[in-house]
């Protein structure tokens, strides 16, 4: 006969609550028979996913109106933003006490030096103008709008189709592709930093484009820089500009200091100024064969595109390089939705 011991009796208690249960577990349930749970019968249960949830049909269609609904307001709104009377001025915030209430057509807006307005521009965005500043709306409809910004400082939040902002500088005009940036206009250079999207620099002499984090500069009497981004070296930055400003003068004036200028961009650009460096190799510059060679190996063409393809003269190839490289998208409605947005709640400009 084999003997049961009290460890034997819990064990099997445990695994089979049938079984007797020992008396050290029998004290232990007793007080707390009180509390005993009984779950229900086996099949009783309905789970909430067992079954897909259905929408009546006069669900979809309340769906089905709040949809058109949300669609029809989007689009009023937008047509609302894009449809400026033509000549209405533009509220003027946050203005010294002399300055107006609004900018008009043809009326110059002065700032002194001190001073700070922020202005809406038509519907589709907002700008902040620091003094010392002369600003002048030439022109106001739709999504065209023309600004001449003699002197001064402005920085400007757009939310429209490329092209609906142009600034006349003396130095060249100044299009915003739908971003953000900053200009400033001094007595001989016109400065472009982007924030976000892309700005159109042109003049009588060339254009250039400047994508989001890097900045160009105009001059009256030569074609605008090509684009640098400010994150970049400083030597690569002041030799691209001294490149540039050589540009114009006899090779063998200045041959040997062009030298030193092609071989510090060399050696200090990184993947990211390979933009740059596919800049100056379409104007033309000098040292155009090592800045290929170097883009090439910071970031190879692709197939079809070749160094000396482009060193010929393919425009269309140097464009097709430009596009494989990593730079800021162009502006997209959806990305920068909240460029959109009135300033106050998208918060104050820069």
């Amino acid at each position: 006969m084999t003997e049961h011991h009290d460890d034997d009796r819990i064990d099997a208690y445990l695994w089979d609550p049938k079984a007797p249960p020992a008396p050290e577990v029998r004290a232990v349930e007793a007080p707390l028979e009180a509390l005993r749970f009984e779950p229900p019968p086996k099949g009783s249960i309905v789970w909430m996913t067992s079954r897909p949830v259905r929408f009546r049909r006069a669900t979809w269609l309340t769906l089905a109106a709040a949809a058109a609904l949300l669609l029809v307001t989007g689009a009023a709104v937008w047509t609302w933003r894009l449809s400026w009377p033509a000549g209405q001025a533009w509220t003027i915030h946050t203005a010294p006490a002399t300055a107006p209430a609004s900018l008009a057509v043809g009326a110059p807006l002065t700032l002194g030096a001190g001073d700070r307005a922020g202005i809406d521009v038509a519907r589709i965005g907002q700008m902040v103008l620091r003094g010392d500043a002369q600003l002048t709306l030439l022109y106001s409809q739709g999504t065209r709008h023309r600004l001449a910004l003699e002197r001064g400082s402005a920085h400007v939040r757009v939310w429209a189709p490329p092209g609906s902002i142009v600034f006349r500088t003396p130095a060249g005009e100044v299009i915003d592709l739908g971003c953000e940036f900053e200009l400033t206009v001094e007595p001989a250079r016109t400065t472009v930093r982007v924030l976000s999207g892309w700005v159109q620099i042109e003049n009588g002499h060339d254009e250039t484009l400047i994508p989001a984090g890097a900045t160009g500069e105009s001059r009256p009497d030569r074609a605008p820089t090509v684009a640098v981004f400010d994150d970049a070296p400083p030597a690569f930055t002041a030799a691209v500009r001294a490149l540039e400003a050589k540009a114009s003068t006899a090779l063998e004036d200045g041959a040997t200091t062009r030298d030193a200028d092609v071989r510090t961009i060399v050696a200090t650009a990184r993947v990211r100024d390979v933009f740059t460096l596919l800049m100056l190799i379409e104007r033309r510059a000098y040292g155009s064969a090592e800045f290929a060679a170097r883009a090439a190996e910071l970031a190879p063409p692709p197939r079809g595109v070749t160094v000396n393809g482009i060193l010929r003269g393919d425009r269309e190839a140097i464009w097709h390089w430009r596009d494989t490289l990593l730079l800021p998208p162009a502006k997209s409605w959806l990305r920068n939705w909240r460029d959109g947005l009135p300033a106050w709640i998208a918060g104050e400009l820069r």
